[in-house]
């Protein structure tokens, strides 16, 4: 396994090309961050994928580390990323903008997931899995789970629902907004912390993060690489601030071990904003796994982990992953075609009885 995990690094590595120019107000572009995206979702599936088979230590050194050290760090892009480029829409768009959220960001969304969550409630049932009526009710809403991946769809959900309110109470003032949103997580992070499981809180400021990048990318840009030394000094300086709080977050507990996880998710995230200062990053196969098809080859990974197990398959674990990597893209993919059409066919429909 260690080789599947060497190629999703090198398959990352080998999509940087240098940027001579510098950073330029493109170099957060879709392509770059879905491209980024698409690695940490690879490694998403990877991670989730080790679950499903026993693998000896001898035989997956390196993977064993990964999934010892790796905790909810290789999703904290993908909210760092949502939030800049919700920022970005909002500061383009406006009041425009705000109208769709609510169908087009959060219906569309929950709407999506509640599809997905009941494809698993009907294989739970043909199996005979023991289910009670609150914990299904209660996976609908992201916080509990019938064998899909549900917390980080919570989490997005509450922070979408939360930046609509910033936005309609300070239409015009984006600083309101976003200390709104800032307020907000960290009551958030506190009931979270208190109530659910650790993973339910711990990165919800690389969201925030997100946002104050985007708002003040131009200023922290020109900072950083005013010459080579000061961006590799700030690289440097990232790097430092995230192995050091991630050790203390590894050491402690309570609010000082969520307080820690925070920087060390918000450092982990920057130091591929850092990377995408002085490099163009695009793969078009990542691209389309941490853009079009990252929500459905998230939410429905494990459904071909848990049926090719029971084939011989599983005493096979490279051939293994590879059939379910590509099952998952496919499944994805379909998912995707078959919810696209009917959620048009329904708008398309409104349209029509409105005119």
């Amino acid at each position: 396994m260690d080789l599947i995990l060497f190629i999703i690094i090198v398959s990352f590595a080998a999509s940087l090309r240098y940027r001579s120019s510098g950073p330029d107000a493109e170099d957060l572009n879709r392509q770059t961050t879905t491209t980024i995206n698409g690695l940490f979702l690879l490694l998403v599936v990877f991670s989730h994928f080790m679950t499903y088979i026993p693998m000896p230590h001898d035989l997956a050194k390196f993977t064993h580390i990964w999934m010892l050290v790796k905790g909810q760090l290789i999703v904290t892009t993908f909210l760092f990323f949502s939030g800049y480029g919700l920022y970005v829409q909002f500061r383009k768009r406006g009041r425009q903008y705000l109208k769709t959220f609510p169908k087009h960001r959060l219906l569309f969304l929950w709407l999506k997931f509640a599809v997905a969550v009941t494809i698993y409630l009907i294989i739970g049932l043909l199996a005979q899995r023991p289910m009670t009526l609150p914990h299904v009710l209660l996976s609908y809403l992201g916080l509990a789970t019938i064998g899909n991946s549900a917390w980080y769809i919570f989490i997005i959900l509450f922070l979408y629902l939360l930046t609509y309110m910033a936005w309609e109470l300070f239409p015009t003032n984006n600083r309101r907004a976003i200390t709104f949103i800032i307020v907000g997580s960290g009551v958030y992070m506190l009931i979270a912390g208190w109530l659910l499981p650790e993973y339910y809180a711990n990165t919800v400021f690389c969201y925030v993060a997100g946002m104050l990048y985007a708002h003040y990318k131009p200023a922290i840009e020109q900072a950083v690489c005013r010459h080579w030394l000061r961006y590799l000094v700030v690289g440097l300086g990232a790097l430092i601030v995230f192995a050091a709080s991630y050790l203390v977050c590894a050491k402690t507990s309570g609010l000082v071990r969520l307080a820690s996880y925070q920087v060390a998710g918000i450092m982990f995230a920057f130091c591929f904003v850092w990377l995408a200062m002085r490099f163009k990053i695009h793969n078009p196969v990542l691209a389309y796994i941490g853009g079009p098809g990252m929500f459905s080859i998230y939410i429905l990974q494990r459904i071909p982990m848990m049926l090719l197990k029971q084939t011989g398959l599983a005493n096979h674990p490279v051939l293994y992953f590879i059939s379910v990597l590509a099952t998952t893209l496919l499944l994805g993919w379909l998912f995707d075609k078959a919810y696209g059409a009917v959620w048009s066919y329904g708008i398309g429909q409104r349209k029509t009885r409105t005119a």
